[in-house]
């Protein structure tokens, strides 16, 4: 290394980091501040409206008759069917209604009603709250304390914010209720997410500091152009060789052409070390280039070779849809799924009939014309689902989602396009195909893998298949 007799780095650095740190931290703690406030103050008003909303439709004095009595009129299930459509139609985590009863670590709040999601009433319905039951462990002392103190805020909304764990944060607005005569009897609350508000605030944090790293260059040019006499002048000299080099080397794949041309330069100080570093830095650059070159023409060639094995290992070549290696690796992707929870799910089994008659009486070729015809059917009508040849004649087709709901309909839907192919009479005979089609769905009464969905599916497919050899004769 050349030695430095006058160095400039540490007042250049010293200097600049001074600046950027201090404008950073005020501009970064205000910012922040009125970042948060503004998040906040937007939840609140959401809150707010909310709960005056829902209050606003309840019959608080039936509703505090039903906690008296314990027992639910019919115009408490009204009140629930109400908060359920709440709860489905707006963006909150829940809406209920509680009565605090003391600050213990236990049985410190008492349910009287709550809003539940179609989704909770279908897959949760143990979440419904009982009218007059106690909440054990549910709350914390802290909590509890918060709710409890909420009540002598009457006509006003009080707020707070808990980490629900693995829930998130949530941000909470507590409205007590008053009876007709002015009596508190209860409190209505509502929940919503505030989780976006931290993550906001976190990447909002990140770009005020992006930008007061920007002010800092600014003020790092700034500093450059005061000193120019010591260090712009060498700059230039060396800016043109770097320059050279650029316009020499980019887009250049000939690494004998990556060079710089040491400009002349006797400062005595970083510039010159620089200068001395970039024609080192160039040296290094063209020995480093020559070996990306070479690593990068064999990544490329084993990638493309790699795609194309995936690709001949995981299509059907007559029909190209995947195949059965494929659908196996499907089938041990519903298996993770399913030791993760997830029990929505349902195969169906498509057989080509007659395919030998075809085979024999018309050719392999028509044979194969036959299968593809009953392949693009099949995708046609199971439009939501993989489809998968997984044998000469047969197809598997997982059923998710909106084919998982309608399945029934869909197969019906398939044999009416058979109908239709039977009676046109402009179509060939091996055009007009026929397929036995078996379903099932996961039944975890009876199913203890996916393979036994399978099956109980392929022997549905072969009981519809004598039935149609029975209506035929």
């Amino acid at each position: 290394m050349n030695e430095i007799r006058r160095p400039l780095k540490y007042s250049i650095i010293v200097g600049c980091l001074l600046f950027i740190l201090s404008l950073c931290l005020a501009l970064n703690i205000s910012v922040y501040m009125n970042q948060r406030n503004s998040l906040y103050e937007r939840h609140q008003a959401y809150i707010r409206d909310l709960l005056h909303f829902v209050a606003s439709n309840m019959d608080v004095d039936d509703l505090k008759k039903c906690v008296e009595t314990g027992q639910k009129s019919e115009q408490f299930h009204k009140t629930q069917a109400f908060l359920d459509n709440i709860k489905d139609s707006y963006e909150i985590k829940y809406v209920y209604v509680i009565i605090p009863v003391n600050t213990s670590d236990r049985d410190n709040i008492m349910n009287v009603i709550a809003g539940m999601s179609t989704y909770e009433k279908k897959y949760q319905p143990d979440m419904k709250v009982q009218l007059g039951g106690l909440t054990g462990s549910d709350y914390t002392a802290e909590i509890a304390a918060l709710y409890y103190n909420a009540m002598n805020n009457r006509g006003e909304i009080t707020f707070f914010e808990d980490n629900l764990d693995r829930f998130g944060w949530a941000y909470t607005g507590v409205l007590p209720l008053l009876d007709s005569r002015g009596q508190f009897f209860a409190e209505l609350c509502v929940d919503v997410s505030s989780t976006k508000i931290h993550d906001d605030l976190a990447r909002q944090t990140i770009i005020n500091v992006v930008v007061i790293v920007g002010l800092g260059v600014l003020f790092t040019l700034i500093f450059i152009f005061w000193v120019n006499s010591q260090v712009i002048n060498p700059i230039a000299a060396l800016e043109r060789g770097m320059s050279e080099l650029a316009g020499k080397s980019h887009g250049q794949r000939d690494v004998n052409r990556i060079a710089i041309a040491a400009p002349e330069i006797h400062s005595g100080n970083e510039i010159e070390a620089l200068c001395n570093s970039a024609v080192k830095m160039a040296d290094d650059i063209r020995d480093y280039v020559s070996e990306i070159l070479a690593a990068e023409s064999a990544l490329e060639s084993a990638q493309n070779e790699v795609e194309r094995m995936n690709q001949l290992a995981s299509r059907d070549a007559l029909t190209g849809i995947r195949n059965k290696m494929a659908y196996d690796e499907e089938l041990k992707k519903i298996t993770r799924e399913l030791e993760d929870g997830e029990e929505k799910f349902g195969i169906a089994v498509v057989d080509l009939n007659y395919l030998k008659r075809i085979n024999d009486t018309f050719g392999h070729d028509k044979g194969n014309i036959a299968i593809k015809k009953l392949c693009y059917i099949v995708c046609h009508v199971f439009a939501h689902s993989p489809v998968f040849r997984i044998g000469g004649d047969e197809f598997a087709v997982i059923l998710k989602g909106v084919d998982y709901d309608n399945v029934d309909n869909l197969i019906a839907e398939y044999y009416e396009q058979e109908d239709k192919m039977a009676k046109d009479e402009t179509l060939e005979s091996w055009e007009k195909i026929s397929a036995a089609i078996g379903y099932s769905v996961f039944d975890k009464m009876v199913d203890n893998c996916v393979e036994s969905v399978f099956k109980r599916a392929d022997a549905a497919m072969y009981e519809k298949k004598r039935q149609m050899k029975e209506d035929m004769m």
